[in-house]
């Protein structure tokens, strides 16, 4: 009986006929900058964010600092050190996103199965298109797109083109910049199962160290395994990671202007200063959830999971989450990340930012049941009065228009950071 990957390789997988395209481009934030600055030609660029309000790292690169090993999400000094003569320019978010619009329009000129993937990629299904039905021929609409984002836009895209959402990323990442990319059935064997494990879309750090335990290290090591083995080391997601190592991934490409059901709704802040206590956590994450409940209520949705996300001085994050009664009130949403942080970290430690998310959606108006000796919906029913006054009151004056007490507090203890840090 033929495996997955046998059934890919013999192109009978559960793939065949689909032309998935995956679009990035390349070092975007720098090759913008670069575009409207003749003086940058040459030299070593990085856009990095502001080191007053502690976002000094590296944001994007161009080719030239690369070469000098400057990476993405490092601190700027550590990009300093690598590449002395790094010229570093801030964020320039408006000339990003209409950069971002003018390329997107070159890709709905070709389908309107186009799903962006952030800012600067995004996956293009060319299935059913009577002009385009093998990889050879999306390898060449590929090439058109590519040369067509140069000539009209200045700047440089990878191209990958595969039957799948997971292996056209793949190929786009593996030869850049100006590149496009072919990884199918014909060059399984040879190129992709030999890429690292590491190189799949959603596979990070932990899961790459614990699938390296199990003598698990290239892709085609997953494939030659099975469900039930990956399941074992990494659970559902262990399956899933099968599946797409097989090449077995059937995820559609959106269809343009569909919006996809959320799946989550968060909201994570850096201040310029360490959260010292338990106190000063809470009210940011109060502040968080007035943010994070209101997207929730405009949305039509409730949570029934809380997650919360915790960045130490050391740079190292952990996330912690809990089930919770269905909700969408700022109230019960803070409530449940502070007591996920008292009782999973240490209090008397600073910290140097948080983030809270909302999972686990249902719709906000499909009812829920009671417990007939709880009283605590009636509290609840006064909360929803609240906050159904407060949502009309933003519909009708503006988001700003109202502020939750916490928000206050932080701008004070960030302005009293800030005047303490310049001695003022």
């Amino acid at each position: 009986m033929e495996g997955l990957s046998e059934r890919y390789i013999n192109k009978k997988g559960v793939n065949e006929g689909r032309i998935v395209l995956h679009s990035d481009l390349n070092n975007f934030f720098a090759s913008v900058e670069c575009k409207y600055r003749p003086e940058l030609c040459g030299k070593p660029v990085a856009v990095c964010g502001s080191v007053e309000e502690r976002h000094g790292i590296v944001l994007a690169k161009n080719e030239i600092a690369k070469k000098y090993g400057v990476k993405t999400a490092e601190a700027i000094w550590q990009a300093k050190q690598k590449c002395p003569g790094l010229v570093i320019v801030p964020p320039n978010y408006d000339e990003y996103v209409r950069h971002s619009r003018i390329v997107k329009e070159i890709y709905y000129s070709y389908t309107d199965m186009v799903e962006s993937f952030g800012i600067d990629e995004a996956w293009l299904e060319l299935t059913g298109d009577r002009h385009v039905k093998t990889l050879e021929m999306g390898e060449c609409v590929a090439d058109e797109i590519r040369r067509r984002v140069k000539r009209e836009t200045g700047l440089t895209v990878s191209v990958g083109v595969s039957d799948n959402k997971i292996f056209a990323k793949l190929a786009s990442d593996f030869r850049k910049p100006d590149a496009v990319t072919v990884l199918g059935p014909g060059n399984y064997e040879s190129t992709v199962c030999k890429m690292d494990v590491g190189e799949l879309l959603f596979v990070g750090r932990s899961s790459r160290a614990r699938l390296h335990l199990y003598g698990i290290n290239t892709i085609g090591d997953v494939s030659s395994s099975n469900d039930f083995f990956m399941r074992s080391i990494l659970g559902k997601n262990g399956e899933s990671l099968y599946r797409d190592a097989c090449g077995a991934n059937t995820s559609k490409v959106a269809k343009w202007g569909e919006t996809q059901e959320a799946k989550s709704v968060g909201n994570s802040v850096t201040l310029p200063y360490d959260l010292k206590n338990a106190e000063d956590v809470h009210t940011v994450f109060c502040a968080l959830a007035e943010k994070v409940a209101y997207r929730l209520r405009s949305g039509g949705y409730a949570a029934k999971t809380v997650c919360i996300s915790v960045r130490s001085t050391e740079l190292c994050t952990t996330e912690k989450q809990m089930s919770v009664d269905v909700t969408s009130n700022a109230v019960e949403i803070a409530s449940a990340a502070t007591k996920l942080y008292v009782e999973n970290y240490n209090v008397n430690k600073p910290v140097r930012s948080v983030g809270l998310r909302a999972t686990n959606l249902v719709n906000k108006d499909g009812g829920v049941q009671l417990n007939m000796f709880d009283t605590s919906h009636l509290t609840r029913e006064k909360r929803n009065i609240i906050d159904n006054t407060v949502d009309k009151i933003r519909s009708r004056y503006g988001v700003s228009s109202i502020t939750h007490v916490s928000a206050m507090k932080i701008d004070m203890l960030s302005h009293n950071a800030t005047s303490f840090a310049h001695g003022t």
